[in-house]
């Protein structure tokens, strides 16, 4: 697998640089490059990542045996349909992979002028954290960067239902309720001052402490949580955070450089305020939940799905295009560095 996805991967990078000299064929190769992505995560081997064995026995014994594991609603339906015509994953795999990446590559399309650029930071790390391992979590955050476009044209209400919906196929999408308190305005003093200070306001937060996200008695998420947590204080399940990570690092640095490009960004990419909001919210909840790997991780990673456009947007920040595409593929190459091996996520939530 690690083969194929370094072959995709060098593939897109070439088509980055072809990008205005293959103008005719950018749709065609876009759609065939999505198909792959689709039929990658659909069949891939079982037991390569994480979380697929789960899937496979939850897939095949949920209604033989019967469970109290909380499983949400959409994935019991979609089982039971299947298990009337076949015991095989793959199609299970196959529809979240349908939704999760056709999603995706629709939001693109729709706030980036670039083909291939968003789609090199996209395989680079949540393809294969999304859609090949946590696939109900990658369908969300496929709806999540759908809506965003909707909280910036002030359709509020719409968006609120999408994501109320969202919960159906992951209740994580509950916790990205919050953005719909944001807005695409551009940058003034008092959002400018505001969003600097987020991300320093998460390292109080967390060397302030808390604990009262670990309430079992918390709607949906509270008791999954304290299990989640449970089993890694026995050690049966491995997370790791470390709030100086390097690769947040880079991801903070990177706000803060677009940060200082915001004006000129703003003008050039209409839905730049929203996702750069969004970012600093995400990179925040990490080291501000990081007593709490689990939601820090998820919370961070669902809201931090915006960086794969506005690190496309870095390209305008160069007067010579290929200096930015270089930019953006080193960038890439860091995040892949981390993906590839077992899927990059022997230190992340094994569990979904």
């Amino acid at each position: 697998m690690g083969y194929i996805l370094l072959a995709l991967f060098l593939i897109i990078a070439i088509l980055c640089y072809l990008e205005d000299y293959i103008r005719k064929y950018q749709k065609s190769l876009f759609f065939l490059i999505g198909l792959v992505l689709i039929f990658v995560a659909g069949f891939r081997e079982i037991g390569l990542d994480p979380d697929s064995e789960n899937y496979e026995y939850t897939f095949q014994n949920y209604f033989k045996n019967g469970t109290d594991e909380m499983i949400e609603p959409s994935f019991l339906l979609i089982s039971y349909i299947l298990g009337l015509f076949t015991d095989n994953v793959h199609m299970l795999f196959l529809i979240y992979a349908i939704f999760g990446v056709s999603l995706k590559m629709f939001a693109f399309r729709k706030m980036s002028e670039f083909y291939f650029v968003p789609l090199l930071c996209y395989i680079s790390f949540y393809y294969v954290l999304h859609d090949l391992t946590q696939i109900r979590a990658g369908v969300v955050s496929g709806i999540f960067l759908c809506t965003l476009p909707l909280i910036a044209e002030n359709k509020k209400k719409i968006a609120f239902f999408i994501l109320l919906g969202a919960s159906l196929i992951h209740y994580s999408s509950l916790i990205l309720l919050p953005v719909l308190f944001l807005n695409n305005k551009p940058f003034c003093k008092k959002t400018t001052i505001l969003f600097l200070c987020a991300i320093p306001l998460g390292y109080v937060v967390y060397y302030a402490g808390g604990s009262i996200l670990m309430n079992p008695s918390l709607p949906f998420i509270g008791n999954k949580l304290a299990i989640y947590q449970a089993a890694v204080e026995k050690g049966k399940m491995t997370v790791g955070i470390n709030i100086f990570d390097p690769l947040h690092i880079m991801s903070i640095m990177l706000f803060y450089y677009l940060f200082l490009f915001k004006d000129t960004l703003t003008k050039l990419c209409s839905n730049f305020p929203i996702l750069l909001k969004t970012s600093a919210i995400g990179l925040s909840l990490y080291s501000a939940f990081a007593f709490l790997p689990v939601l820090a991780l998820r919370t961070s990673q669902l809201y931090c799905i915006v960086n794969i456009l506005l690190y496309t947007y870095i390209l305008y920040t160069f007067k010579q295009k290929w200096i930015g595409i270089s930019f953006v593929l080193i960038i890439s190459l860091l995040l892949l560095y981390v993906s590839i091996p077992h899927y990059g996520l022997g230190m992340m939530i094994i569990l979904n």
